[in-house]
Formats: C-alpha cells, sequence, structure tokens
C-alpha cells in the first residue's frame, strides 16, 4: 500500500510536472491557422519591403533563390496541404522586378552584366532590364535586349524577355525582325512568347503574320493570338476571326475572339474619325 506521505510526494511531482507544462506552453504559442496566417504575412511584408529597399544586386539574388520565405510555411502546409508558386522568395523578386524603371538601376543592371560575381545569372539580370524597357518604352534598351537574345540558347531566358517585351510600343525604331523569325523557327515557347511581342507595333507585316498563326494554330494557341491581333489587327482580320468564331464553343475562345473584334472596330472606328 502506498502511504500517505507517498500520496503526498506523488501530488507534488503531479503538480510541478503540470506547471512545468503550463509554463512551457505558455512560452511557446500555439502555432494554429490564425497564428501562422498573421505570422506569415508578416514576413512576407519584410521580405516584400527588403526587396524594395536593397538594391538590385539584393534583388537579382534573390530572384534565383528557390527557398521559401519562411520556415512557417512546413507548418501551414501540414494544414492545408497546399503548395504554391508564392511561397518561394524567388516569386516575389520577380514581382518587384516588374517595377523597375529609373535609369540608375538600368546603368546598374547593364553594368552587372560584366560583372564576374554575377556570371550565371544574366536570365535574371535580362529579366529586370526586360521589365524596365516596358515600363519605360526605352527603344534603345529594346533592341539591345533583341540583339541579346539572337545570340541566347537558354529556352527560359528568351521567353522571359519576350514575354516582357508585350506592352512597348513598337514603331520604326525598335527592331522586330529578330522576333518574326522566332515565331517560324523558336521552340513552341519562343515561338508564344515572340507571338506576345509583336503586340502594340506599327510595322504593317505584323498582322499578315498573326493572322497565319492564327489559322494553323490550335485552340489554344488561337486565343492567345488574340490579344496582340487585338493592337495591331485592321477590319481585314474580322472576317477571319468571325469564321472561327463561327465554329468554336471554346469557352477561352470565344470570349478571347469578341474581345479582339471589339477592339479592333472601335480602333477602326477612332482611325476613320482621325482620317475624316
Amino acid at each position: 500500500m502506498i502511504s500517505g506521505i507517498d500520496c503526498k510526494i506523488i501530488r507534488a511531482i503531479i503538480y510541478l510536472n503540470l506547471l512545468m507544462f503550463f509554463k512551457l506552453f505558455k512560452k511557446q504559442p500555439k502555432k494554429d491557422y490564425e497564428y501562422l496566417t498573421n505570422e506569415l504575412e508578416k514576413e512576407k511584408q519584410k521580405l516584400i519591403s527588403d526587396l524594395e529597399k536593397n538594391g538590385i544586386r539584393f534583388l537579382i539574388n534573390k530572384m534565383s533563390c528557390d527557398e521559401d520565405y519562411s520556415e512557417l510555411l512546413t507548418e501551414r502546409r501540414k494544414i492545408e496541404m497546399s503548395f504554391g508558386s508564392e511561397d518561394c522568395i524567388s516569386h516575389y523578386a520577380y514581382k518587384q522586378s516588374d517595377k523597375l524603371s529609373s535609369p540608375a538601376d538600368k546603368q546598374e543592371l547593364l553594368e552587372l552584366l560584366s560583372d564576374p560575381e554575377y556570371t550565371g545569372l544574366e536570365k535574371y539580370i535580362y529579366c529586370c532590364l526586360s521589365s524596365l524597357c516596358s515600363n519605360t518604352n526605352d527603344a534603345a534598351l529594346f533592341n539591345f535586349l533583341i540583339e541579346k537574345i539572337q545570340k541566347e540558347d537558354d529556352e527560359s531566358t528568351i521567353v522571359s524577355v519576350l514575354s516582357r517585351l508585350r506592352d512597348v510600343k513598337k514603331d520604326s525604331n525598335h527592331n522586330i525582325e529578330p522576333i518574326k523569325k522566332i515565331i517560324a523557327q523558336g521552340s513552341y515557347n519562343e515561338s508564344k512568347a515572340a507571338i506576345m511581342a509583336l503586340s502594340f507595333t506599327t510595322d504593317p507585316e505584323v498582322e499578315d503574320i498573326l493572322l497565319y498563326e492564327f489559322k494553323i494554330a490550335d485552340k489554344h494557341m488561337q486565343g492567345m493570338i488574340c490579344g496582340p491581333l487585338s493592337t495591331v489587327g485592321t477590319l481585314k482580320s474580322i472576317p477571319v476571326l468571325k469564321e472561327v468564331y463561327k465554329k468554336t464553343r471554346d469557352s477561352f475562345l470565344r470570349p478571347s475572339i469578341e474581345n479582339a473584334i471589339d477592339a479592333i472596330e472601335k480602333r477602326g472606328d477612332k482611325i476613320n474619325l482621325l482620317s475624316s
């Protein structure tokens, strides 16, 4: 039998163990979903702030980083059982690169291309320069980038550059001839990016190139071609678009064609008003 003294000792031990447990519990907050969400948001905002403040070199290094922005993401995944590109540091670095526009940033990026420390990171430098070109409509930078990708073998670099040049307003000062060649000779992904890069150009040949590609493309690619075609197409594109529209029930292609026709007709009305 357990004596009264032994019972007191056992109760004291249990009490002390419980006391230690609750102290430890208080020191380590429970990592529930709300806690994780709040902490992750803090860490994400800190990363975004660092990317905004710490300069081009920091940005390039983070663009090449494939690590999570927080160790707590492991805990959240246990709850949500999901993974996303927005978990990665590089996701936010790329988003920051899309905002670049200053001449100082341009100069530093160009200098980094000859910096031995950044050998192997040219893809990210070109990406930044492409975003900066798009934001400033810099024709000289545009031509510089087009010249570089002609010598480039890496598909992802070519696609990265071309996809960011879509919104550049391209006139006779912009060398788009190499882009036309990529459509015909490049890989599927390169050709797709080149088609998008022919948006907003004044070159009269581009409409015919896009219409030809539209006629031979699959439905998904046809839908994508509607985007650049809506920026360069004339009234002669409308019958081609309408013919495909009649034959398809594709939920992506039909609204893409509708938007392209609407944009072309509106631009045609403006041209007619200016010429009348």
